[in-house]
């Protein structure tokens, strides 16, 4: 609901203001009656009735300084009614056929929130969130100075977190399964693609079962060491030492890999992180 309202609030700032309208005559609709008969059914909340009249005039008047406006608002008003693939279709005329728009911004954005909307549960299939992201970053790259590019960064977190979830949990199936490299597989995906998500200390730590698993031990004592040296505080240090102490690994093996161009998150690049 407060979504909604902010919407709302949006629309009062692209709607028509006073010193704009002109005197409309009664006996046709011009181009001004239907852009304030659709304004008026959108404030009523009839929103497809609304979409339907803005799309009126943009066909009976291409040309007209309210065309535009109505191909924004109707994307507006099918968001509004939940039709989000109707809406984006409707944003995506938008941006195309009005390049030079000063609501080009709102526009991306708009477009990226009826995919935002959507996210579905980690453990189901993520193209919408990733859909989200890339036309966020899209706005971001055109925009950058925009309050709405503000706004999509907060919202590409939260998608990186959901896209790095679906990966965990996707690891967790394969390696409950025993399927260890294709559980570890995943895990890097977290560490390379979704590396300032919430996720990266587990994933450094189901890396650690992986290759306690298969017998790996050298390379699951560095892994335990990037999980001391960045999250010294954290429960999955805590069960870090408890696994290392269970697999009879000598402990004192963590000392020797705390160089930080080895071991520090910060500095070591993921694209190129493997062990």
């Amino acid at each position: 609901m407060l979504r909604k309202i902010y919407f709302f609030f949006i629309l009062c700032l692209l709607s028509c203001s006073s010193d704009e309208q002109v005197l409309i005559e009664n006996q046709f609709k011009s181009d001004d009656v239907l852009y304030k008969e659709a304004f008026n059914e959108l404030r009523a909340g009839n929103y497809q009735e609304s979409s339907d009249l803005f799309n009126e005039l943009d066909l009976m008047y291409p040309y007209s300084r309210w065309a535009a406006k109505g191909q924004l608002m109707s994307g507006f008003a099918l968001y509004q009614a939940n039709k989000y693939e109707e809406a984006i279709f409707a944003l995506n005329k938008f941006i195309n056929l009005n390049p030079n728009d000063k609501n080009l911004d709102y526009a991306f954005y708009l477009k990226g929130y009826c995919y935002y909307e959507r996210m579905n549960e980690v453990s189901r299939d993520q193209v919408i969130s990733k859909k989200a992201i890339q036309t966020f970053n899209e706005l971001k790259n055109k925009y950058p100075n925009s309050k709405y590019s503000l706004k999509a960064v907060n919202h590409i977190k939260l998608l990186n977190n959901q896209l790095a979830g679906y990966e965990m949990n996707v690891g967790k199936f394969y390696q409950s399964r025993n399927k260890f490299l294709a559980a570890i597989l995943r895990y890097k995906t977290i560490l390379k693609k979704h590396k300032n998500s919430a996720q990266i200390p587990e994933s450094l730590y189901r890396i650690l079962e992986c290759y306690i698993s298969i017998g790996l031990q050298e390379q699951a004592i560095k892994v335990a060491s990037i999980i001391k040296y960045n999250f010294p505080k954290s429960i999955w240090y805590d069960q870090t030492i408890n696994i290392i102490k269970s697999s009879n690994i000598d402990i004192s093996e963590l000392e020797k890999n705390q160089k930080s161009n080895e071991v520090d998150l910060k500095i070591v690049d993921f694209e190129k992180f493997d062990f």
